[in-house]
Order: C-alpha cells, then structure tokens, then sequence
C-alpha cells in the first residue's frame, strides 16, 4: 500500500437575499421560511460541488477524482441511452467492500432508460427487470438503493448514471452554516439583507483506484462514460 496526505482548505460559500421591508410587515412567516430555506439552497450547492467540483476555490468533486472510474459505452451503442451491459460493468468495478454501502445515482433525464433494462431468462421465463419501483422507500438497481437526482449530468453525459461509496469521501466542516440579517445596508431601500456563509471543504480520500489481485481496476467511484 501507498500513503499520501489528503489536505482540506475550507472555501467560503455565500448566500444572500434582499427582502422589502413591507413584506417583513404584511407576511409573519417570512422570516422563519427563509431561515428554513436558505440553508436548503446552500445544501445543494455543496452537493453539486462534491459531485462536480473542480477543486479550485470548491470541493474537488468526485467526477473531477483520479480515483473515479469511467466505463466505456458499448460498440454501436445509440446516443443517449443505458443497455445493462453498462450497468452490469458498472457494477463489476465497484469496490467489492463498497457493494454493501453504495449508492446509485441517475439523473431523472436516465429514468426511462433504466426502466426498460432486463435480463432474459431462457426461452420460456419471464425477463427480470433490473430496478425494482416497489422497494421502499428508495427504487433499488441490483438491490442498491436507485436515487434520481438533477446533481448529475443529463442523459448521455458522462457520470449521469454512476455507482459511488460516499464512506470514501471527506468533508471538512469549518464553519457551519452562519445565518444574519441586516436592516441597515439597504436603509435606503427600505429593504432588509440576509446573508448565509459556510467555508466547506470536500475531496476523495482516496488518490486513485486499486489494482486486485485478480482482475480490472475498482473504485468506490464508477460512472457511465458518455454516450453522445
């Protein structure tokens, strides 16, 4: 084995929202909706960083990692579309350890794809479908739970279907999320600032994929390569 050092700098991400006095006045709740709310939109900023960040003044995201794993289409495959030859090889080069605590993540644009993958059973079984819609309270792929989300690439980009182990991904909180309001920078405008501010860091542990004993290289990160 090979040791390295794996170094986090905290980045500062802000948010921020201007709101005219009156509506502090006339809506009650409007405050407590954007204490709620704020902190959801800085979430997913940061989730799209640990995806796809590119490591500069952000997260090194986990598609930007020389440990990711990138599985070719196949000969002749269409433009935009997921044959289970793609999810089984998928699947063959996920970490063994990982295949008990991985994820599969697919953009929402992958899902009629995914739904018509199936093997054939002979010549007089049914075929067996690859995702399962009535696992709960997630749709499974391959008995891993299946996540639809728009923090990945569109079908036929590269990574918008990919299985990932996040237990090989670290976070460095060096400031939780920080929520202020102010009514006097915009006085004149009779509006009231808020501001949110999180410094975050984000990156694989891990600097590339392993070499078995026997076999191709695997990863807790393995992606679909485009199709386009």
């Amino acid at each position: 084995a090979k040791f390295g050092r794996v170094k986090l700098d905290p980045n500062k991400l802000t948010g921020g929202a201007r709101v005219p006095n009156e509506l502090w006045n006339d809506a009650s709740a409007l405050n407590s909706w954007l204490m709620r709310s704020m902190p959801t939109g800085i979430n997913f900023t940061e989730d799209v960083a640990y995806l796809t960040g590119n490591g500069v003044g952000q997260p090194l995201g986990v598609h930007n990692s020389p440990a990711l794993i990138t599985v070719t289409k196949e000969t002749n495959q269409p433009n935009g579309t997921v044959v289970v030859e793609n999810v089984l090889k998928i699947y063959s080069r996920c970490l063994p350890q990982s295949l008990g605590s991985s994820v599969w993540l697919a953009n929402p644009t992958a899902f009629p794809q995914l739904m018509q993958l199936s093997i054939a059973v002979g010549t007089g079984g049914a075929p067996v479908a690859l995702v399962n819609i009535h696992a709960s309270p997630t749709m499974t792929l391959l008995g891993r739970p299946l996540i639809l989300t728009e923090k990945v690439p569109t079908l036929g980009a590269a990574g918008d279907i990919g299985l990932y182990d996040f237990g090989f991904y670290l976070v460095g909180d060096r400031q939780s999320i920080s929520l202020e309001s102010s009514e006097h920078s915009r006085f004149m405008n009779d509006e009231t600032e808020l501001r949110a501010i999180l410094r975050v860091d984000g990156r694989p542990w891990i600097q590339s994929s392993f070499q078995p004993l026997n076999g191709d290289t695997l990863s807790p990160f393995v992606v679909l390569g485009a199709r386009s």
